[in-house]
């Protein structure tokens, strides 16, 4: 039995056909996006009608906010008005301190340095070792109560903020309690170094607490 061949599409049927399907996309996706008409409905579906919408004000133009303050009212003929959201802002009663100390470390030395801060003071830092040529130092961040304040906390209670090795490092700190924090480095490098401390934030003073070298303690500061 003979077979018959099907007879292939015509070029203006394939054309016919793609023209059909581009005037599907048009009225479906390219007028919602484009010009927000949305015959089908689907352009709503999908959210892209709002491509249709105005461009983003720009700096300096009116986005038609209102700007809330989420503080209670406050009486306009008192004398000082002075109100913040805790854990947004925290006043402080002085002006924050900047300066850079240079810490010493001697070959197969250890080094304490501390900064005495109350509860919720901030401190942002830098610390670097200077012409590094290898791993650098040991440190450990952390803090610890002061002696009249030890009783509060459960005995021998420090905390660690951050430790590693290396040649620096960045960043900031709010202390979780009043007391004693800073840094304890080791030093890792062939020969004495030179670490460059950086800081700027609220502290009542600075000191060395601690210093060893090859093992043997030389400075060991009570606090």
């Amino acid at each position: 039995m003979a077979h018959t061949e099907k007879s292939k599409p015509s070029t203006a049927t394939k054309l016919g056909i793609v023209t059909v399907a581009a005037g599907a996309l048009l009225v479906a996706f390219v007028l919602p996006a484009e010009y927000g008409i949305d015959p089908t409905g689907i352009g709503k579906l999908t959210g892209i009608t709002a491509l249709s919408g105005p461009a983003v004000p720009g700096a300096g133009e009116d986005f038609g906010q209102t700007l809330n303050f989420n503080v209670e009212e406050y009486d306009v003929a008192a004398e000082e008005i002075n109100q913040s959201i805790r854990g947004l802002i925290d006043l402080q009663d002085a002006p924050f301190k900047s300066e850079t100390i240079l810490l010493e470390i001697d070959d197969f030395g250890e080094l304490e340095h501390k900064f005495i801060m109350d509860q919720d003071a901030t401190l942002v830092y830098s610390w670097k070792v200077l012409d590094a040529q290898g791993d650098g130092v040991f440190y450990e961040f952390h803090g610890h109560p002061s002696s009249a304040d030890a009783p509060n906390y459960p005995e021998g209670f420090e905390q660690a903020y951050s430790k590693g090795e290396g040649t620096g490092q960045n960043g900031s700190f709010t202390t979780p309690f009043p007391g004693y924090h800073g840094w304890y480095f080791m030093n890792l490098e062939e020969g004495p170094i030179q670490i460059e401390l950086t800081v700027s934030g609220y502290y009542d003073e600075h000191k060395e607490m601690y210093r060893a070298v090859d093992g043997e303690v030389i400075n060991n500061v009570e606090f």
